[in-house]
């Protein structure tokens, strides 16, 4: 099942992140912002007034849990506020399916690199292998990308 058509723009804002934090392990506060107001946006306009405040709850939770991550050094900063971006678009309901998507392609990602470092001698000049910090913004793209095809 295809996301509803409104939801397109934020699935193409957060697949921009994923490129971005793959290659600059950067995801930059516009860009986070752009992601939630897109999601808010779609959310709005498919499904009415009546959902944003279980996505805005969804989305509070997420960034009080990810800035409480950040503070313990657990994740980015940027990582927190993409992933609540996120969240704007995906209802409290949902939460857990978009967490488990998220941690498991996040799991997923960090099995291809240890992979990838171990076969490939030149892996460090690639930006998917370059130090050991996760782009956790892909496993969050994918993740909700995955929560919006299965909902």
């Amino acid at each position: 099942m295809s996301p509803d058509p409104a939801l397109w723009p934020a699935l193409a804002v957060a697949g921009y992140g994923a490129f971005l934090d793959v290659k600059e392990r950067r995801l930059p506060n516009w860009l986070c912002a752009l992601l939630a107001i897109a999601a808010l946006g779609g959310t709005a306009y498919s499904a009415g007034a009546s959902l944003l405040p279980w996505t805005l709850l969804h989305a509070a939770i997420s960034l009080a849990v990810g800035m409480i991550l950040f503070s313990v050094g657990a994740i980015g900063g940027g990582d927190a506020k993409f992933y609540a971006a996120a969240a704007s678009a995906v209802p409290v309901n949902n939460a857990l399916p978009m967490l488990g998507w998220t941690s498991a392609t996040g799991l997923l990602l960090l099995v291809v690199m240890a992979f990838g470092r171990r076969v490939r001698r030149d892996a460090r000049r690639t930006p998917l292998f370059r130090g050991w910090t996760v782009p956790y913004g892909a496993a969050i793209f994918a993740g909700f990308g995955l929560t919006l095809f299965r909902a």
